[in-house]
């Protein structure tokens, strides 16, 4: 009986399908579609804009920024609010404003300092040009560490001339120290790094040379020690 069941499922998968109802023809023919008639664009005129629309859009039209264009700009309106940034701070910068009480004309600034370095340590190296009256170190506003450099103010003019002269490029806890006089209060118009002046030049924008004048740099270098091959007699 299984078997019997079996095959007649199998011969119900091959069986054909009743046929399809007979339906009735549409009685109305349909009808072909009417085509419109050709006609100019003169009446359409009327749609296009005028010259003074078109030059409003022109003038409005802005094209689309490229990655390179964009880059350009950003770094044009840093560099411009930089600027007005420092000329601000120069305008409000002022030195006789400083935290200490000391002598300008017996002061000296030491600066590349070692961060481990301390007031006794500084001052028993100060104190070989003269007696040293007081010493600020200069710290952070906001973490309160030091900064690295250093005012120092001597008991005689005399001895901050001595140690102006002799105490610069000295090692204090592996680091050669910076000596120079306190320009913030006796150069006129002086700014310091911070605000674009200073003595060094490291900060100064150099002009960027090409690939073909760095090669020719580099030739004009190598000129001296190329031989040239000796002639044939």
């Amino acid at each position: 009986e299984e078997i019997r069941m079996s095959l007649a499922h199998i011969n119900a998968l091959f069986n054909p399908r009743p046929p399809m109802e007979f339906q009735k023809p549409y009685p109305q023919q349909v009808g072909k579609k009417k085509a419109l008639p050709y006609t100019g664009i003169a009446a359409y005129l009327g749609e296009f804009e005028g010259k003074e629309e078109a030059e409003a859009a022109f003038k409005a039209f802005k094209p689309i920024e490229q990655r390179p264009e964009r880059r350009a700009r950003i770094a044009k309106e840093r560099e411009a609010m930089c600027k007005e940034t420092l000329e601000l701070k120069k305008a409000n910068w002022n030195p006789q404003e400083y935290s200490f009480d000391t002598d300008a004309y017996k002061s000296l600034f030491v600066g590349r300092l070692s961060y481990l370095t301390d007031e006794l340590k500084l001052k028993r190296e100060m104190e070989q040009y003269g007696a040293v009256k007081k010493i600020t170190f200069v710290e952070d506003k906001n973490t309160g560490k030091p900064r690295g450099y250093a005012f120092v103010e001597f008991e005689h003019e005399r001895d901050m001339k001595t140690a102006y002269k002799h105490a610069d490029g000295r090692k204090v806890d592996g680091r050669r120290m910076l000596v120079d006089v306190e320009r913030g209060r006796t150069v006129k118009d002086w700014t310091p790094r911070k605000l674009g002046g200073g003595l060094g030049s490291s900060r100064k924008t150099k002009s960027k040379q090409t690939k073909q004048e760095k090669a020719a740099a580099a030739r004009a270098a190598a000129a001296p020690y190329s031989r040239s091959r000796p002639s044939e007699s």
